[in-house]
């Protein structure tokens, strides 16, 4: 697990200044937009809650995976309660109390698409399901430390410290599990750590156009949809 956590670290060294800086723009700006970016993490955390109750529900869903929903479930609840203690009112998964609301619904879409592409019809049931994770939870948990940080610094009383422990202790358990099964690689983990880099490139220049103003027609986040 280490490896793979060192390996995303070094490949996403070049993103560090600009997330810094995106991140204490929204820490430090207009409350608003502060609560719409919460709402945005929020919407992120449910629908990979979403997703693992889609795609792993039935009679041979184990205990690690129920506890993982719960904790994906959790977050969302936290973070959009977070958001709306901010913004001092009700807040949708709608483009107007997001932030790049299209931009971030894409992101695991097509993060999803290319993991389900890269196998088999044959394959593990649960090994899209471990790859999707895995890579949510790194890029999660790279993201949050940048955000206390960035909370930290800005005097803003938030702490992520369980929240990170608790996206840790899945990293772990996604990469046992999938070594387990014997679908732990070093060429499909690698092809994912490049499409989750770009992905977020796209999303942080998306972030940033919404920081400055650049209006995003996201659409209403649906179950039907996901």
């Amino acid at each position: 697990m280490h490896s793979i956590d060192q390996a995303f670290e070094n490949a996403n060294a070049s993103l560090l200044g600009p997330t810094d800086a995106l991140l204490a723009q929204i820490v430090g700006g207009a409350s608003l937009r502060h609560a719409h970016f919460m709402n945005t993490l929020s919407m992120l955390e449910h629908l990979g809650s979403y997703k693992i109750m889609a795609t792993q529900h039935g009679a041979g869903i184990d205990e690690p995976t129920l506890r993982h929903l719960a904790d994906e479930t959790r977050h969302a609840f936290f973070f959009k309660r977070q958001a709306e203690r901010v913004a001092k009112r009700s807040l949708a998964y709608r483009g107007e109390d997001m932030l790049a609301a299209a931009s971030a619904l894409m992101y695991f879409r097509r993060l999803e698409s290319k993991i389900h592409g890269a196998f088999p019809v044959n394959v593990h049931p649960r090994t899209v399901y471990l790859y999707m994770s895995l890579m949510v939870e790194l890029r999660a948990i790279w993201f949050y430390r940048r955000y206390q940080r960035a909370l930290k610094k800005g005097v803003f009383p938030l702490s992520l410290e369980t929240l990170m422990a608790e996206e840790i202790g899945h990293l772990t358990d996604m990469t046992w599990r999938l070594g387990v099964i014997g679908d732990l690689t070093e060429a499909s983990t690698q092809c994912f750590l490049d499409t989750v880099k770009s992905l977020y490139e796209r999303m942080l220049i998306d972030l940033q156009r919404a920081i400055n103003g650049v209006q995003d027609y996201g659409e209403a986040i649906t179950t039907d949809k996901v």
